[in-house]
Protein backbone atom coordinates (compact mmCIF):
# COMPACT_ATOMS: atom_id res chain seq x y z
CA UNK A 1 0.00 0.00 0.00
CA UNK A 2 1.51 3.46 -0.84
CA UNK A 3 1.81 5.96 1.76
CA UNK A 4 1.26 9.89 1.24
CA UNK A 5 5.14 10.36 0.89
CA UNK A 6 4.81 7.89 -2.52
CA UNK A 7 1.78 11.04 -3.55
CA UNK A 8 4.46 13.75 -2.95
CA UNK A 9 5.75 13.14 -6.55
CA UNK A 10 1.88 13.67 -8.20
CA UNK A 11 2.40 17.46 -6.53
CA UNK A 12 3.80 20.58 -8.10
CA UNK A 13 6.54 22.22 -5.74
CA UNK A 14 4.10 24.47 -4.24
CA UNK A 15 2.26 21.81 -3.57
CA UNK A 16 4.64 20.05 -1.82
CA UNK A 17 6.05 22.80 0.19
CA UNK A 18 2.75 23.57 1.55
CA UNK A 19 2.13 20.01 2.80
CA UNK A 20 5.81 19.64 4.65
CA UNK A 21 5.77 23.09 5.87
CA UNK A 22 8.39 24.28 8.18
CA UNK A 23 11.27 22.25 9.90
CA UNK A 24 8.81 21.32 13.13
CA UNK A 25 6.21 20.16 10.89
CA UNK A 26 8.84 18.45 9.21
CA UNK A 27 9.38 16.42 12.33
CA UNK A 28 5.99 15.77 12.91
CA UNK A 29 5.36 14.32 8.97
CA UNK A 30 8.25 12.01 9.60
CA UNK A 31 6.12 10.31 12.12
CA UNK A 32 3.52 7.53 11.23
CA UNK A 33 0.36 9.26 10.83
CA UNK A 34 -1.54 7.43 13.63
CA UNK A 35 1.41 9.12 16.03
CA UNK A 36 1.28 12.92 14.52
CA UNK A 37 -2.42 13.21 15.36
CA UNK A 38 -3.10 16.79 16.15
CA UNK A 39 -4.41 15.38 19.29
CA UNK A 40 -1.06 13.56 20.37
CA UNK A 41 0.66 16.59 19.02
CA UNK A 42 -1.08 18.60 21.72
CA UNK A 43 -0.75 16.18 24.33
CA UNK A 44 2.55 16.08 23.43
CA UNK A 45 3.14 19.94 23.72
CA UNK A 46 1.43 19.64 27.23
CA UNK A 47 4.01 16.95 28.25
CA UNK A 48 6.97 19.49 27.60
CA UNK A 49 5.07 22.02 29.58
CA UNK A 50 4.84 19.18 32.62
CA UNK A 51 8.59 18.56 32.59
CA UNK A 52 9.31 22.50 32.29
CA UNK A 53 7.26 22.37 35.79
CA UNK A 54 8.69 19.37 37.46
CA UNK A 55 11.67 21.48 39.14
CA UNK A 56 9.80 23.80 40.13
CA UNK A 57 6.52 22.43 41.70
CA UNK A 58 9.39 20.36 44.06
CA UNK A 59 10.55 23.16 44.90
CA UNK A 60 7.35 24.92 46.09
CA UNK A 61 6.93 21.97 48.24
CA UNK A 62 10.08 22.02 49.38
CA UNK A 63 11.20 18.61 48.05
CA UNK A 64 8.29 16.64 49.47
CA UNK A 65 8.28 13.76 47.23
CA UNK A 66 4.08 12.43 47.54
CA UNK A 67 2.80 16.40 47.63
CA UNK A 68 5.61 17.41 44.33
CA UNK A 69 4.56 14.33 42.63
CA UNK A 70 0.77 14.14 43.21
CA UNK A 71 0.98 17.91 41.83
CA UNK A 72 2.99 16.97 39.18
CA UNK A 73 0.91 14.02 37.87
CA UNK A 74 -2.34 16.16 38.08
CA UNK A 75 -0.92 19.49 36.21
CA UNK A 76 0.72 17.49 33.72
CA UNK A 77 -2.66 15.39 32.73
CA UNK A 78 -4.79 18.04 33.12
CA UNK A 79 -2.65 20.28 30.86
CA UNK A 80 -1.75 17.25 28.94
CA UNK A 81 -5.71 16.36 28.35
CA UNK A 82 -6.64 19.87 27.72
CA UNK A 83 -4.42 20.05 25.06
CA UNK A 84 -5.17 17.34 23.67
CA UNK A 85 -8.71 17.61 23.09
CA UNK A 86 -7.98 21.14 21.85
CA UNK A 87 -5.84 19.40 19.17
CA UNK A 88 -9.01 16.86 18.06
CA UNK A 89 -11.26 20.05 18.40
CA UNK A 90 -8.84 21.85 15.74
CA UNK A 91 -9.15 18.64 13.05
CA UNK A 92 -12.51 18.08 13.27
CA UNK A 93 -13.15 22.06 12.88
CA UNK A 94 -10.54 22.08 9.99
CA UNK A 95 -12.37 19.22 8.45
CA UNK A 96 -15.37 21.32 8.03
CA UNK A 97 -13.40 24.13 7.00
CA UNK A 98 -11.10 22.87 4.62
CA UNK A 99 -8.78 25.96 4.81
CA UNK A 100 -4.58 25.25 3.85
CA UNK A 101 -2.09 25.57 6.99
CA UNK A 102 -0.60 29.18 7.94
CA UNK A 103 2.41 30.23 7.37
CA UNK A 104 4.17 31.02 10.57
CA UNK A 105 7.19 32.19 9.66
CA UNK A 106 6.35 36.17 10.53
CA UNK A 107 5.36 35.15 14.09
CA UNK A 108 7.98 32.39 14.59
CA UNK A 109 9.76 34.07 17.16
CA UNK A 110 7.15 35.31 19.27
CA UNK A 111 5.12 32.16 19.20
CA UNK A 112 8.22 30.42 20.43
CA UNK A 113 8.97 32.96 22.73
CA UNK A 114 6.06 33.21 24.63
CA UNK A 115 6.46 29.55 26.67
CA UNK A 116 9.63 30.74 28.42
CA UNK A 117 7.91 34.73 29.07
CA UNK A 118 5.05 32.94 30.69
CA UNK A 119 6.82 30.16 32.49
CA UNK A 120 9.49 32.89 33.71
CA UNK A 121 6.18 35.59 35.00
CA UNK A 122 4.74 32.67 36.55
CA UNK A 123 8.31 31.34 38.38
CA UNK A 124 8.12 35.15 39.26
CA UNK A 125 4.96 35.17 41.28
CA UNK A 126 5.39 31.67 42.46
CA UNK A 127 8.45 32.75 44.52
CA UNK A 128 6.62 35.34 46.16
CA UNK A 129 6.79 38.05 43.95
CA UNK A 130 3.10 40.45 44.72
CA UNK A 131 1.64 41.16 41.74
CA UNK A 132 -2.37 42.36 40.44
CA UNK A 133 -2.30 39.95 37.53
CA UNK A 134 -3.61 36.62 37.70
CA UNK A 135 -1.62 33.30 37.47
CA UNK A 136 -4.41 32.41 34.98
CA UNK A 137 -2.55 34.76 32.22
CA UNK A 138 0.71 33.68 32.74
CA UNK A 139 -0.57 30.04 31.98
CA UNK A 140 -2.39 31.39 29.54
CA UNK A 141 0.63 33.20 27.62
CA UNK A 142 3.06 29.76 28.16
CA UNK A 143 0.00 27.22 27.25
CA UNK A 144 -1.09 29.32 23.75
CA UNK A 145 1.61 28.70 21.03
CA UNK A 146 0.98 24.83 21.31
CA UNK A 147 -2.83 25.00 20.52
CA UNK A 148 -2.06 28.15 18.23
CA UNK A 149 0.75 25.69 15.94
CA UNK A 150 -1.36 22.85 16.19
CA UNK A 151 -4.84 24.92 14.80
CA UNK A 152 -3.20 27.20 12.42
CA UNK A 153 -0.54 25.02 10.58
CA UNK A 154 -0.85 21.27 12.15
CA UNK A 155 -4.13 20.28 11.77
CA UNK A 156 -4.71 21.49 8.50
CA UNK A 157 -1.54 19.94 7.80
CA UNK A 158 -2.86 16.58 8.77
CA UNK A 159 -5.95 16.38 6.89
CA UNK A 160 -4.00 17.01 4.18
CA UNK A 161 -1.35 14.47 4.89
CA UNK A 162 -4.71 12.10 5.58
CA UNK A 163 -5.91 12.68 2.51
CA UNK A 164 -3.03 11.88 0.51
CA UNK A 165 -2.70 8.42 2.22
CA UNK A 166 -6.07 7.77 1.45
CA UNK A 167 -5.46 8.36 -2.50
CA UNK A 168 -7.35 11.79 -2.21
CA UNK A 169 -6.18 14.97 -3.47
CA UNK A 170 -6.75 17.59 -1.16
CA UNK A 171 -6.12 20.12 -4.17
CA UNK A 172 -8.94 18.58 -6.15
CA UNK A 173 -11.38 16.62 -6.69
CA UNK A 174 -9.64 13.41 -8.67
CA UNK A 175 -7.53 11.00 -6.85
CA UNK A 176 -4.00 11.27 -7.21
CA UNK A 177 -1.92 8.50 -8.99
CA UNK A 178 1.70 8.53 -8.61
CA UNK A 179 3.01 9.31 -11.62
CA UNK A 180 0.32 10.64 -13.72
CA UNK A 181 1.68 14.12 -14.43
CA UNK A 182 4.52 12.09 -15.93
CA UNK A 183 2.02 9.98 -18.20
CA UNK A 184 0.26 13.07 -19.41
CA UNK A 185 3.53 14.58 -20.31
CA UNK A 186 4.54 11.59 -22.32
CA UNK A 187 1.16 11.26 -23.94
CA UNK A 188 1.73 14.82 -25.12
CA UNK A 189 5.32 14.60 -26.21
CA UNK A 190 3.99 11.37 -28.25
CA UNK A 191 1.04 13.75 -29.86
CA UNK A 192 3.58 16.72 -30.38
CA UNK A 193 5.74 13.56 -32.36
CA UNK A 194 2.96 12.47 -34.59
CA UNK A 195 2.00 15.87 -35.22
CA UNK A 196 5.31 17.26 -37.11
Amino acid sequence: MESWHDRLEALDDEQREMVLGSSLSQRFAAWPLYACHPAIVGAFYGLLITCALLLPIGWNHDWSVVPWLSEVATRGVTIMLSLGILGHASLLMNMFIGRPPAQLAKFRVVLFGMPFVGFGLLMATWSGMTTAIPDMLFWSVMLFPGPAYVHLSWAPRYRILSMLEDGKDPFGPVKIEVGKREKERELEAAVDALVE
